[in-house]
Parts: structure tokens; C-alpha cells; sequence
């Protein structure tokens, strides 16, 4: 019997932490197969940035020892910046963002999964 697949036609998007303004971890968020690309945005007023960590993990609650980093992020400009990652493929049943280092005057910090 052949196999037929039928391609998507748009792109679906996770949020895995919005409006954030310190130093936190987020999740879990369930995980997403197939490809997937990790995105994240730094918005504020002058010089922004921030170091955002995509960990991905078997377990549903976040320890350092028992997830993967998958991806490191750090966008940084004036009033808004943005970072992504190369295409993952890599699946895990559960994904943990970690934001550390948030500067410019009110900045908040959104990350999205694409896929």
C-alpha cells in the first residue's frame, strides 16, 4: 500500500515564556516533533539583551543534571533584538526555558518554538 503524505501548509508556534523580567525557569512545556526552530525576543527601551537556554528533558520537572541544553540564545540591540537557532530535530517529551542576564530599562523576554 503506498504512503501518502500530505505536506503542512502553515506554520504552528509554541510560546515557552512570555513577558518575562528576571532570571527564571519556565516549563515544562510539552515537546513538539519533527523539525522545530527556537526563537526568542528581547524588547525595552535603549540597549537590550538577554541569555535565553532551550533544555530539553525526559522528566517533567527541570534539574540541570537531567535535561539537555539544546540551545543557547542572545539577542541583543537598542529597543528590540531578536535570536533563533538552527533547526532541531531532536524530540523530548518535555521543554524548560531558563532566561538569565535581562538588561535595558524595562525589557521583557518572549520565546517561541516554531515547527
Amino acid at each position: 500500500m503506498p504512503c501518502i503524505h500530505t505536506p503542512r501548509t502553515h506554520i504552528e508556534q509554541i510560546n515557552l515564556a512570555n513577558n518575562v523580567t528576571t532570571n527564571t525557569t519556565i516549563g515544562p512545556t510539552n515537546g513538539v516533533p519533527d523539525a522545530k526552530t527556537f526563537w526568542a525576543e528581547v524588547v525595552g527601551t535603549g540597549a537590550v539583551s538577554c541569555t535565553v537556554k532551550i533544555w530539553g528533558s525526559r522528566k517533567s520537572t527541570y534539574a540541570a543534571n537531567t535535561a539537555m541544553l539544546l540551545s543557547t540564545l542572545t539577542p541583543s540591540d537598542t529597543t528590540e533584538a531578536v535570536d533563533a537557532a538552527a533547526v532541531s530535530l531532536a524530540t523530548y517529551p518535555y521543554y524548560f526555558v531558563t532566561t538569565e542576564s535581562i538588561t535595558g530599562t524595562g525589557a521583557t523576554v518572549r520565546v517561541e518554538v516554531f515547527y
